[in-house]
């Protein structure tokens, strides 16, 4: 079995074999570019070579010339001595002068013929002409110089030299002294001639024509090698000139001396007499005619280093290094991977998925499954169920654990492998089964506190019905003022009773996920405007100024649950309300968003109240929890908590925004669909025209746009009306605190009007403020030129409804206080104590309604509702009980009933409910 392996990051780190190869491919760069230098300066130097060579041989040859010429001369003078009568003319003898040579030695009438001619090519050609015989040397022609004559060989050096020269003519040349050139000649032929014609060559003009532009130094030897003429006499004695002077023959080419280049020289026979003319290059010569090209090469042989190691670098730094970390990282990575595999609280192993051969596993799945062996936990069946489709696999180890296998399929090392993950769900396990029993716990902890509640609610509701109801009955009795404020007083108080036993039961819904949505049609309009109608009353006595806007954009219908709906509403008008002492409350609607068939809605309610404090606004949806302030004590903190939990359950929001001092804003953002709906406003005209005048303009702004949606041409009074053309045209006035000289028709909203137009003193219609139906209807009826009829400032009383009722409850104060009440509404009651005595009278008279109470003794409301079904009894019956959900209203319904409510009941309610039920609705 093998382990999953851990490479050791100091044998695997890769040598720096890339960063040497990159330095040798820099070196042989730099070489080949140093060689290419080199072959540079070698052609340079050779072409160098070749100019002086060129610049040697040409000042060679010159001085070559040179030298013949002189020689020739000498050959002619000598070719011009004469023997005999030295009377005797000579032929063509004008202009030519007659030297006597007839000295010791010398034969009688023996004469040099000195034209004019030869005398003037002496003096041209810068050279002398001299005897030596036995008596010294003399002057013949070209003049005398300032030379010391001793210093010329003598006639017994010279007659020693006779003969050593092979050829007719022969020129013998002469060193005079440590320095200049001197050529000689025989007079008279002879092993031993007396007399000799030496031509006595100018030094200074020697050297300037063996001289010569880059030609370095020169120097002419004579036989014994030593310096006739030089340019470089002080180094004639080095080793490098002692090499020239030992070569005989002509040459050119490097001067060595010591192992060491010493220049190039040329070496060239001058005359017959072995003379050698020597040019000689010094290396500082050549080395200065290479150094500017030498300076090139090097400056950019320096450039080429830096760059090459510039490039070097980046080429190590963006493709090596990188290469090399990445490639360290891969080698972490998987040493890192190794690491977390042998560490990992989980198994792993690897599966060839061929054969489901095992290639790796670690040390924790070994310890789990143990070795691999034919009898062991590695041959349980998740091993050939691995790799199927599926979640997972789980399965009991040998040791009762409990293993859950997970796998993916991937690629190792050339081969389809499957990656398998164990985990150990034994702990898991039994959490699940401690966590299902909690759940369970809890769920029976919670039905026992829901029933709990639902038993107290029922049980408070039983006896406050018979509180609510008695209040109510004695407030139509006759009572003085004192005893009409106590009453109002015990009524609010019982309210409050009633309204705290309502939150704690929807909390309790909340909490055990009982409370459900009941979506119906409704008017988002109709539904904002009631439920500020229903606060209007308590914020007037406040002194509150409280204003509804809708935005004239809303659906007609949209579905919802419009009673969860108001309660939230209810809920922030009453908070609003609460904490304001002055200033207004304002209840918005608008749609902030449509797409097809759906439309977010926002309510906002603001005020100008205490404002709540940012460190309260945190905490402010917790049940129970109440703003600290003066007004601290009022209500229970339940309010906003169900409201929030109410919203989020209708996958809304409610925010806050507020300020101490500046008052609050409540927002609540629905989405709802939207139901296709008829308009369901007033038909208004567009003649004649609308005028609405009012203080705040965002409520006249929403009346004028309600106003044009259902046809009316209606538009904001702006400035003095008496300069404005409006024959004919309404005014709605929603200022009546404020009158207006108005000649023409006109309706006043107020807040003290009713959905039905009053007639005023004036003649102008009075609706109320809060409905913009009620508007609508009073200018349409103007519109239509039809007068409202004049209405009573106090509402006539209902009429009786006249029904023959059956009353079933079994407490008897509630029983009193139902047969009270119905009676007051004009009923004719019968009275039963539980189910069986009610089933009794329905079978023996004849009634027009049952109202009955739902949990009652030996029968209860469900049980009577269906034995009369039972019986063909058609009677609607009511069911009336103090379990205010959602299921027992749709029990009620289920068992027979036809109408449903909850304790306490009021006069109000039982009259809708009868009243609905007469009519053939269901209550």
């Amino acid at each position: 079995m093998l382990r999953f392996p851990r490479p050791s990051l100091q044998q695997a780190v890769p040598s720096t074999t890339a960063s040497v190869l990159l330095r040798c491919l820099t070196v042989c760069v730099f070489i080949c570019l140093a060689a290419a230098a080199g072959f540079y300066l070698l052609t340079a130097f050779t072409e160098d070579i070749s100019t002086h060579r060129r610049e040697m041989n040409a000042a060679a040859y010159k001085a070559q010339i040179y030298f013949d010429q002189r020689e020739a001369l000498l050959r002619y003078l000598g070719d011009s001595v004469l023997a005999g009568n030295p009377d005797a003319p000579a032929a063509d003898s004008e202009g030519v002068r007659q030297l006597p040579l007839d000295g010791p030695g010398g034969q009688p009438g023996q004469r040099l013929l000195l034209s004019a001619r030869a005398e003037h090519t002496l003096q041209a050609l810068q050279t002398h002409l001299l005897l030596i015989d036995a008596h010294g040397a003399h002057w013949l022609a070209g003049g005398e110089v300032d030379v010391d004559l001793v210093h010329l060989p003598s006639l017994r050096a010279l007659q020693a030299r006779s003969g050593s020269l092979e050829g007719a003519d022969p020129v013998y040349w002469l060193r005079p002294g440590d320095s200049g050139v001197a050529l000689a000649q025989p007079v008279q032929a002879g092993p031993q001639p007396a007399q000799w014609l030496v031509l006595l060559l100018d030094g200074a003009a020697a050297a300037s024509m063996i001289d010569g532009q880059g030609i370095g130094g020169y120097a002419l030897l004579d036989r014994a090698g030593q310096p006739a003429l030089s340019s470089q006499a002080p180094r004639l004695d080095g080793a490098g000139w002692k090499t020239l002077r030992e070569r005989q023959d002509d040459s050119f080419g490097t001067l060595w001396s010591g192992g060491l280049p010493r220049g190039v020289a040329l070496v060239k026979s001058v005359g017959n007499d072995g003379w050698r003319l020597v040019y000689h290059l010094p290396p500082q010569l050549l080395l200065g005619d290479l150094a500017v090209p030498l300076l090139v090469c090097v400056l950019l042989l320096l450039l080429a280093g830096v760059a090459l190691r510039l490039i070097r670098h980046r080429v190590e730094l963006q493709l090596i290094e990188p290469a090399l970390q990445q490639h360290r990282r891969l080698l972490e990575n998987l040493d890192f991977s190794s690491t977390v595999i042998d560490m990992a609280p989980v198994g792993i192993c690897v599966l060839r998925r061929s054969d489901r051969a095992l290639l790796l596993s670690n040390q924790l799945l070994r310890d789990w499954l143990g070795e691999e062996g034919e009898h062991s936990d590695w041959q349980a069946p998740w091993r050939g169920h691995a790799g199927e489709r599926g979640r997972g696999l789980e399965f009991t180890a040998r040791d009762g654990r409990q293993l859950q296998v997970l796998h993916a399929a991937c690629r190792y090392q050339g081969d389809d492998v499957l990656l398998c993950v164990f985990h150990d769900i034994s702990r898991h396990r039994q959490a699940q089964a401690a966590l299902s029993s909690a759940r369970q716990a809890a769920d029976a902890a919670n039905q026992a506190k829901s029933a709990f509640l639902a038993t107290m609610s029922h049980e408070i509701r039983t006896p406050l019905y018979g509180v609510l109801g008695t209040l109510e009955l004695l407030g139509h009795t006759s009572l003085d003022a004192r005893q009409s404020q106590y009453l109002r007083t015990i009524e609010s108080s019982s309210s409050v009773l009633l309204q705290l036993i309502s939150d704690v039961l929807d909390v309790s819904k909340i909490e055990s996920g009982q409370l459900s949505l009941e979506p119906t049609a409704f008017s988002p309009r109709e539904l904002t405007e009631s439920v500020l109608r229903s606060f209007a009353a308590s914020a007037t006595c406040k002194g509150l100024q409280i204003l509804v806007c809708t935005d004239p954009s809303l659906p007609t219908r949209v579905l919802g649950d419009a009673d969860r709906i108001r309660q939230v509403l209810g809920n922030l008008l009453s908070n609003a309300i609460k904490f304001t002492e002055h200033g207004r409350v304002v209840l918005r609607v608008r749609q902030v968003q449509r797409e097809a068939e759906s439309s977010v809605l926002a309510w906002q309610v603001t005020d100008t109240g205490v404002g709540i404090a940012a460190e309260e606004q945190a905490r402010l949806f917790e049940p129970f929890r109440q703003v600290r302030g003066a007004a601290s004590a009022q209500g229970t903190g339940l309010g906003l908590s169900i409201s929030d939990r109410l919203v989020r359950l209708m996958s809304g929001e409610l925010q806050v925004v507020s300020e101490p001092g500046l008052g609050s804003s409540f927002s609540v953002r629905l989405p709802l669909p939207v139901l296709a709906a008829a308009e369901d406003g007033p038909t208004l005209l567009p003649e004649p025209p609308i005028l609405v005048r009012g203080r705040d303009r965002e409520l006249v702004d929403s009346a004028c746009g309600w106003l044009c949606r259902w046809g009316a041409n209606a538009q904001p009074l702006l400035g003095d009306p008496a300069l404005l053309d409006h024959d004919g045209a309404i005014l709605m006035d929603g200022e009546a605190g404020m009158p207006l000289a108005w000649s023409g028709p006109r309706v006043v909203a107020s807040i003290e009007g009713g959905d039905q137009p009053i007639t005023a003193g004036d003649g102008s219609l009075v609706v109320t403020l809060h409905s913009m139906t009620a508007i609508g209807k009073a200018l349409a009826s103007v519109q239509h030129q039809r007068a409202a009829q004049p209405v009573a400032t106090r509402t006539a009383p209902p009429m009786p409804l006249g029904l023959r009722v059956l009353a079933v409850e079994d407490n008897p104060i509630n029983r009193v206080i139902l047969a009270e009440q119905l009676r007051t509404l004009g009923c004719d009651v019968e009275l039963a104590q539980d189910g069986m005595e009610a089933l009794q009278r329905c079978r023996e008279q004849c009634f027009d309604l049952v109202v009955t109470d739902i949990n009652m003794p030996r029968m209860d409301g469900h049980a009577l509702a269906r034995q009369l079904r039972d019986d063909g009894n058609p009677v609607p019956v009511i069911g009336a009980t103090a379990n205010a959900t959602a299921e027992e209203r749709e029990r009620c319904l289920a068992s027979g009933m036809q109408g449903y409510l909850s304790k306490p009941v009021d006069i109000a309610r039982l009259r809708k409910a009868l009243t609905a039920l007469r009519q053939g609705d269901p209550a």
